[in-house]
């Protein structure tokens, strides 16, 4: 890892994530984050809290894919399509929002879609509650000040008080999330239709959504305002502009857990995916150390090889039959926007090189481009079979979770390096470890229900599953949140995550 890896750096790339999970342009993220800092300048605040402002701006959507399976499942499927439509309407005018339900779907769904139409203000709330729940706790883990963290927390609450997911108003907002807000809906609506649609887009939310005062500050000079947004280097800007002084990451481990974080937070896309990260790396990792590679970076680069997959609907990833020719080349494009994000960073590039190729083939049949294995290097082809082995063992929605003798079967006759795959099948075939104590008091029922509720299990299905009344699921389940310290599913899968307490493990 490089001596003093800037802090800034790392998360302006990964932010690229958000973006992509919102379906908005790449850097949009960046922008807001130039803006609002710029924004919380001119209104004369102390430089302590610029920089609160600053990593509010870049961590306002962080947790955005923790709902992304609920998002695809009540509008159609294609939950990117809802959050970039979603995000340029006032959801509080009737008139915007039937509209915005009207365009989503197509047939029976379209006329199923526009039915829940008393029901989207309880769906966006419960939304809200998830994504700010594990945007907030990746905050925690970055160590920022807990201002940010708090301001994380109200992304998605409004100055009029009509917002979710508590309906704080007014100055019962953190000041760095209101300027958050305007510096997203300016650099959003700018990159829809230039300065005019900004300055309309804020004007017409003032006192709604965005806070007058900080309004008044942007209309003041919108144009400068949003040139200044816009530099030719998004990611060189925000680390340039970085309010001082600069964080850092102390050591490896550090930034180990952040990347962590991340990877957890993009495996929320889909239950299908919670804990494939974790375990990819930690698989990597120990076949590139008997591999005598190095095993710091394939540990990394395995947690964050898979960011790329925010980009492409949930309604996609989980399609139980074969996908449409279009739905494909979508798929085939999420190792390429891995590689892109983490390129995006010099400290995060050499982790983006391995990652963009995890689905590459020694015989060329891989994407996103088709390479032959002359072109892999050592940890790329280590880190396709550690992908594809992991993969194998967990539930997908064509095919239930195959047995290790199946797995290694199905992976030793693929176009895979020989030598990756024998250092993963010997890594996988370790002893069994010694597993640490929970991180929490649950009991070994505790963790069953837990298992299940973090892959979207009802109470019910939990009920019949352990063979144990719905009562006492509801009881396991308050306790359940309560020792964990969170209330959303999507906040339990992140801890679930973070603690290896997900996946079906070996």
């Amino acid at each position: 890892m490089p001596s003093q890896v800037r802090l800034a750096g790392v998360l302006a790339a990964l932010s690229l994530t958000s973006d992509l999970t919102r379906g908005h342009p790449p850097g949009e993220a960046m922008r807001a984050c130039l803006l609002a800092a710029d924004l919380a300048r001119r209104a004369s605040h102390d430089p302590a809290a610029v920089g609160d402002v600053f990593y509010a701006g870049l961590m306002r959507f962080a947790g955005c894919a923790a709902t992304s399976h609920d998002a695809a499942a009540a509008f159609g499927g294609d939950d990117v399509i809802v959050r970039a439509r979603g995000d340029l309407i006032d959801p509080t005018r009737p008139v915007e929002a039937l509209r915005f339900l009207a365009g989503l779907g197509h047939g029976v769904d379209k006329a199923r879609i526009v039915a829940r139409a008393p029901q989207v203000r309880r769906i966006v709330k419960e939304s809200a509650r998830a994504d700010c729940e594990v945007g907030a706790g990746l905050v925690s883990r970055l160590r920022l000040p807990d201002v940010v963290r708090q301001s994380v927390l109200c992304a998605f609450e409004r100055f009029d008080g009509h917002g979710s997911p508590t309906g704080l108003a007014g100055e019962d907002i953190p000041a760095a999330a209101r300027f958050a807000a305007v510096g997203y809906a300016a650099v959003m609506f700018d990159a829809v239709g230039g300065t005019a649609a900004a300055r309309a887009a804020v004007t017409r939310w003032t006192g709604r959504a965005l806070d007058p005062a900080i309004t008044a500050v942007f209309l003041d000079a919108p144009d400068e305002l949003l040139v200044l947004s816009r530099p030719d280097d998004v990611w060189a800007a925000v680390v340039d502009r970085e309010p001082a002084p600069h964080r850092f990451f102390r050591d490896e481990a550090d930034l180990d857990e952040a990347l962590a974080g991340f990877g957890d937070a993009a495996d929320l896309k889909t239950p299908f995916f919670q804990g494939h990260s974790r375990g990819v790396a930690g698989l990597f990792r120990d076949a590139a150390r008997a591999a005598s590679l190095d095993p710091g970076v394939a540990y990394r680069a395995g947690l964050v090889h898979d960011l790329g997959r925010a980009a492409i609907p949930t309604g996609i990833w989980e399609r139980p039959g074969p996908l449409p020719v279009e739905s494909w080349e979508l798929v085939r494009l999420h190792p390429y926007q891995s590689g892109r994000i983490l390129s995006r960073s010099p400290d995060l590039a050499p982790l983006g090189a391995i990652a963009g190729r995890h689905h590459e083939r020694i015989d060329g049949s891989g994407y996103p481009s088709g390479v032959h294995g002359s072109d892999l290097d050592d940890l790329s082809r280590l880190l396709a079979a550690a992908d594809v082995w992991h993969a194998l063992g967990e539930d997908r929605p064509h095919r239930a979770a195959l047995n290790p003798a199946d797995a290694a079967r199905v992976l030793s006759g693929m176009p895979l390096d020989r030598s990756a795959v024998r250092a993963v099948l010997a890594a996988a075939d370790a002893p069994a470890p010694s597993f640490p104590p929970l991180p929490v008091d649950l009991t070994e029922r505790e963790l069953d229900v837990l298992r299940r509720l973090i892959v979207g299990r009802t109470k019910r299905e939990i009920a019949g599953e352990l063979f144990i009344s719905h009562s006492t699921v509801h009881t396991y389940t308050v306790h359940i949140y309560a020792k964990c310290g969170v209330s959303t599913r999507a906040g339990l899968a992140m801890f679930a995550m973070r603690h290896g307490l997900a996946g079906t493990g070996r």
